[in-house]
């Protein structure tokens, strides 16, 4: 069980401070996140920080406050937190209801997802599995990038996501995610990696910026271009799903919301 006594907290906190530090934030921007991290953890108390104590925690939040921009000036202060931790898991932000939300249209969609295919070496079939995985598993891409090849089933041609869940991946995003690591011949664990060998990077885990890089370089070779990002393609699926009769329960399992009020909210707005 993770627990903060005293002495853990204040180390915590110094490398936590000197992290922030080294993202260039104001010295009152830090102020700021320092203080509503303190608090958060005098919430968590001797709690375990997992998924399920987030949950408790996103409650309280919409219980103490009315604004959602004051709900998510938290939310996004404690994921930034959770990544200084490495957790893979995060909040999902709320949406305000006068924001639009992009949709990509079916042929927006289509040009786009063959738009790797172009390019006939190892590194356009993983673009390829890349954007069709991205897509149709409504997976966040900090999640995929630390995907690793003996997560992925081929049996059942699943994603073994932890030891009790699992992902099934459609038979077109099969198709090309199998070719891909058919075509692989190295050690390397993980499922995605740079093939840049100019880069000290190479044959390592992508970024999450390289992969949004990826998806920003297909998107321009749409006519007319289209400027696409991971939400809008989470977007687009989830509007397809609703399309065909998906309820919050099915939005919140195929997008991975960690709260039913998340995609619910999320759905009213799609």
């Amino acid at each position: 069980m993770l627990k903060y006594n005293h002495i853990e907290l204040c180390r915590n906190m110094i490398k936590y401070k000197q992290y922030l530090k080294s993202l260039d934030l104001k010295s009152s921007t830090i102020k700021n996140y320092l203080w509503h991290i303190n608090k958060f953890l005098l919430w968590l108390g001797d709690n375990k920080l997992d998924q399920a104590v987030l949950k408790k925690y996103f409650d309280y939040l919409l219980k103490k406050y009315k604004r959602v921009n004051t709900i998510n000036l938290r939310l996004k202060i404690i994921n930034n937190y959770l990544k200084f931790l490495n957790k893979r898991f995060s909040f999902d932000l709320l949406s305000d209801e006068d924001t639009n939300i992009k949709i990509l249209t079916k042929q927006e969609l289509s040009t786009f997802l063959k738009n790797p295919l172009k390019n006939k070496q190892l590194i356009g079939l993983r673009d390829k599995a890349i954007l069709e995985l991205l897509y149709s598993s409504g997976l966040k891409v900090g999640y995929l990038v630390n995907l690793k090849k003996d997560q992925i089933d081929d049996l059942r041609q699943e994603i073994l996501l932890d030891k009790n869940k699992s992902l099934k991946i459609n038979p077109s995003t099969w198709l090309y995610l199998k070719k891909y690591i058919d075509k692989r011949n190295d050690e390397i664990e993980y499922l995605f990696i740079n093939f840049d060998r100019s880069n000290k990077s190479a044959n390592k885990s992508l970024s999450v910026r390289s992969v949004e890089r990826i998806i920003n370089k297909y998107s321009k070779n749409i006519d007319p271009p289209v400027n696409i990002n991971p939400q809008i393609l989470r977007n687009t699926l989830a509007y397809q799903l609703k399309s065909e009769g998906a309820q919050s329960e099915h939005i919140k399992s195929a997008l991975h919301f960690q709260t039913k009020s998340g995609a619910k909210n999320y759905l009213k707005r799609i």
